[in-house]
Protein backbone atom coordinates (compact mmCIF):
# COMPACT_ATOMS: atom_id res chain seq x y z
CA UNK A 1 0.00 0.00 0.00
CA UNK A 2 1.63 3.26 -1.41
CA UNK A 3 0.78 5.33 1.70
CA UNK A 4 1.63 3.10 4.26
CA UNK A 5 5.33 2.52 2.41
CA UNK A 6 5.63 6.13 2.83
CA UNK A 7 4.93 6.26 6.59
CA UNK A 8 7.20 3.72 6.89
CA UNK A 9 9.99 6.13 4.92
CA UNK A 10 8.86 8.80 7.30
CA UNK A 11 10.01 6.35 10.26
CA UNK A 12 13.12 5.08 8.42
CA UNK A 13 14.32 9.41 8.15
CA UNK A 14 13.63 10.41 11.14
CA UNK A 15 15.64 6.76 12.89
CA UNK A 16 18.14 7.32 10.76
CA UNK A 17 21.68 8.99 11.82
CA UNK A 18 20.85 12.17 10.12
CA UNK A 19 16.99 12.18 11.31
CA UNK A 20 15.72 13.01 15.04
CA UNK A 21 18.06 13.02 18.09
CA UNK A 22 14.64 12.30 20.40
CA UNK A 23 14.13 9.68 18.31
CA UNK A 24 16.74 8.07 18.16
CA UNK A 25 17.26 7.74 21.72
CA UNK A 26 13.86 5.88 22.42
CA UNK A 27 13.55 2.58 23.26
CA UNK A 28 11.24 -0.30 24.24
CA UNK A 29 10.88 1.07 27.83
CA UNK A 30 10.77 5.14 26.67
CA UNK A 31 7.84 4.55 24.29
CA UNK A 32 5.58 2.62 26.79
CA UNK A 33 3.78 6.11 27.92
CA UNK A 34 2.64 6.76 24.35
CA UNK A 35 1.67 3.33 23.13
CA UNK A 36 -0.59 4.22 26.35
CA UNK A 37 -1.31 7.46 25.78
CA UNK A 38 -2.13 7.08 22.11
CA UNK A 39 -4.67 4.35 22.80
CA UNK A 40 -6.30 6.23 25.66
CA UNK A 41 -7.10 9.33 22.62
CA UNK A 42 -8.57 6.77 20.35
CA UNK A 43 -10.94 6.14 22.86
CA UNK A 44 -11.70 9.13 23.54
CA UNK A 45 -11.82 10.45 19.41
CA UNK A 46 -14.45 7.59 19.43
CA UNK A 47 -16.52 8.50 22.24
CA UNK A 48 -16.65 12.21 20.43
CA UNK A 49 -17.35 10.69 17.40
CA UNK A 50 -15.12 12.64 15.45
CA UNK A 51 -14.22 11.15 12.31
CA UNK A 52 -11.75 13.45 11.71
CA UNK A 53 -10.17 12.95 15.27
CA UNK A 54 -10.53 9.56 15.19
CA UNK A 55 -8.43 9.09 11.82
CA UNK A 56 -5.94 11.21 13.43
CA UNK A 57 -5.45 9.35 16.33
CA UNK A 58 -5.35 6.43 14.64
CA UNK A 59 -2.30 7.35 12.94
CA UNK A 60 -0.64 8.23 16.14
CA UNK A 61 -1.38 4.98 17.21
CA UNK A 62 -0.28 2.74 13.96
CA UNK A 63 2.78 4.95 14.43
CA UNK A 64 3.89 3.87 17.28
CA UNK A 65 3.75 0.55 16.43
CA UNK A 66 6.11 1.53 13.13
CA UNK A 67 8.64 3.40 15.53
CA UNK A 68 8.74 0.16 18.13
CA UNK A 69 9.53 -1.55 15.14
CA UNK A 70 12.42 0.60 13.80
CA UNK A 71 13.76 0.53 17.62
CA UNK A 72 13.72 -3.10 17.13
CA UNK A 73 15.16 -2.86 13.27
CA UNK A 74 18.25 -0.69 15.05
CA UNK A 75 18.59 -3.06 17.81
CA UNK A 76 18.83 -6.20 15.23
CA UNK A 77 15.53 -7.91 17.06
CA UNK A 78 12.87 -8.01 14.72
CA UNK A 79 11.19 -6.44 11.70
CA UNK A 80 7.89 -5.16 10.91
CA UNK A 81 7.20 -7.85 8.45
CA UNK A 82 7.59 -10.05 11.74
CA UNK A 83 4.84 -7.71 13.32
CA UNK A 84 2.92 -8.22 10.16
CA UNK A 85 3.29 -11.97 9.79
CA UNK A 86 2.39 -12.99 13.23
CA UNK A 87 -0.91 -11.14 13.25
CA UNK A 88 -1.65 -11.82 9.61
CA UNK A 89 -1.18 -15.77 11.21
CA UNK A 90 -2.83 -15.53 13.72
CA UNK A 91 -6.21 -13.38 12.48
CA UNK A 92 -6.31 -16.20 10.46
CA UNK A 93 -5.73 -19.60 12.68
CA UNK A 94 -8.84 -18.19 14.76
CA UNK A 95 -11.01 -17.52 12.03
CA UNK A 96 -11.41 -21.14 10.90
CA UNK A 97 -15.05 -20.46 10.25
CA UNK A 98 -13.63 -18.03 7.24
CA UNK A 99 -10.34 -19.45 6.09
CA UNK A 100 -10.76 -23.40 6.76
CA UNK A 101 -14.54 -25.50 7.17
CA UNK A 102 -15.17 -25.10 10.09
CA UNK A 103 -19.11 -24.21 10.52
CA UNK A 104 -20.49 -21.89 12.45
CA UNK A 105 -24.18 -19.97 12.99
CA UNK A 106 -23.85 -17.83 15.87
CA UNK A 107 -21.35 -14.71 17.79
CA UNK A 108 -21.25 -16.73 20.97
CA UNK A 109 -19.76 -20.18 18.86
CA UNK A 110 -17.35 -17.73 16.99
CA UNK A 111 -16.64 -16.54 20.43
CA UNK A 112 -16.26 -20.02 22.24
CA UNK A 113 -14.38 -21.21 19.20
CA UNK A 114 -12.15 -18.65 19.44
CA UNK A 115 -11.26 -19.37 22.95
CA UNK A 116 -10.37 -22.68 22.68
CA UNK A 117 -8.07 -21.91 19.76
CA UNK A 118 -6.03 -19.65 22.30
CA UNK A 119 -6.47 -22.28 25.03
CA UNK A 120 -4.98 -24.81 22.94
CA UNK A 121 -2.48 -23.49 20.64
CA UNK A 122 -1.12 -20.59 22.63
CA UNK A 123 -1.74 -21.12 26.15
CA UNK A 124 -3.24 -17.33 26.28
CA UNK A 125 -6.06 -17.52 28.74
CA UNK A 126 -4.45 -17.77 31.96
CA UNK A 127 -2.30 -15.31 30.35
CA UNK A 128 -4.42 -12.78 29.80
CA UNK A 129 -5.09 -12.07 33.45
CA UNK A 130 -1.55 -11.04 33.62
CA UNK A 131 -1.81 -7.74 30.81
CA UNK A 132 -1.42 -4.56 32.53
CA UNK A 133 -4.95 -3.23 32.49
CA UNK A 134 -6.64 -0.68 34.40
CA UNK A 135 -9.32 -2.70 37.01
CA UNK A 136 -11.96 -1.97 35.39
CA UNK A 137 -11.12 -3.09 32.10
CA UNK A 138 -9.29 -6.06 33.60
CA UNK A 139 -12.69 -6.69 35.53
CA UNK A 140 -14.93 -6.69 32.33
CA UNK A 141 -12.53 -8.87 30.60
CA UNK A 142 -12.47 -11.21 33.37
CA UNK A 143 -16.05 -11.62 33.63
CA UNK A 144 -16.15 -12.38 30.30
CA UNK A 145 -13.86 -15.33 31.04
CA UNK A 146 -15.94 -16.10 33.74
CA UNK A 147 -19.00 -16.42 31.51
CA UNK A 148 -17.33 -18.14 28.62
CA UNK A 149 -15.47 -20.47 30.95
CA UNK A 150 -18.81 -21.58 32.85
CA UNK A 151 -17.29 -20.04 36.17
CA UNK A 152 -19.74 -17.70 36.81
CA UNK A 153 -22.05 -16.71 34.48
CA UNK A 154 -24.31 -14.03 33.36
CA UNK A 155 -27.54 -15.13 33.02
CA UNK A 156 -29.04 -14.27 35.93
CA UNK A 157 -28.53 -10.60 35.71
CA UNK A 158 -30.63 -7.79 34.04
CA UNK A 159 -29.32 -5.87 31.57
CA UNK A 160 -28.71 -2.21 32.13
CA UNK A 161 -28.48 0.80 29.78
CA UNK A 162 -24.90 2.84 29.68
CA UNK A 163 -25.96 5.90 31.46
CA UNK A 164 -27.56 3.65 34.15
CA UNK A 165 -24.12 1.71 34.28
CA UNK A 166 -22.38 5.28 34.04
CA UNK A 167 -23.97 7.03 37.05
CA UNK A 168 -23.95 3.73 38.98
CA UNK A 169 -20.01 3.63 38.93
CA UNK A 170 -19.72 7.32 39.19
CA UNK A 171 -22.06 6.97 42.68
CA UNK A 172 -19.05 4.08 43.65
CA UNK A 173 -16.43 6.38 42.95
CA UNK A 174 -18.32 8.99 44.97
CA UNK A 175 -18.14 6.55 48.00
CA UNK A 176 -15.44 5.63 47.73
CA UNK A 177 -13.75 8.90 47.96
CA UNK A 178 -16.30 9.97 50.97
CA UNK A 179 -14.58 6.84 53.06
CA UNK A 180 -10.79 7.81 51.68
CA UNK A 181 -10.57 4.31 49.74
CA UNK A 182 -9.09 4.03 46.10
CA UNK A 183 -11.44 2.42 43.85
CA UNK A 184 -8.72 1.30 41.22
CA UNK A 185 -6.75 -0.15 44.18
CA UNK A 186 -10.11 -1.72 46.13
CA UNK A 187 -11.20 -3.44 42.53
CA UNK A 188 -7.52 -4.24 41.36
CA UNK A 189 -7.05 -6.10 44.63
CA UNK A 190 -10.60 -7.69 44.91
CA UNK A 191 -9.84 -9.10 41.06
CA UNK A 192 -6.50 -10.71 42.25
CA UNK A 193 -8.48 -12.41 44.54
CA UNK A 194 -11.32 -14.21 41.97
CA UNK A 195 -8.20 -14.43 39.30
CA UNK A 196 -6.39 -17.27 41.93
CA UNK A 197 -9.70 -18.54 42.51
CA UNK A 198 -10.53 -19.06 39.03
CA UNK A 199 -7.22 -20.41 38.86
CA UNK A 200 -6.93 -23.11 40.73
CA UNK A 201 -10.76 -24.22 39.56
CA UNK A 202 -9.74 -23.76 36.21
CA UNK A 203 -6.70 -26.54 36.94
CA UNK A 204 -8.99 -28.93 38.25
CA UNK A 205 -10.53 -29.46 35.00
Amino acid sequence: MKQFDELWDVATRLNSSEGCPWDLKQTFISLQPYVLEEAHEVVEAVDRGMDKEIVEELGDLLYTVLFYAKVAEKEGRFSIEEILKTVKEKLIRRHPHVFENLKVETEEEVVRNWEKIKKETEGKVKKEFLKELPALSKAQKMVKIFDRSGYQKLSDLSEITEEEIGSQLLEIVQRAEKSHIDSEGALRRLLLKHQNAFQKWEALL
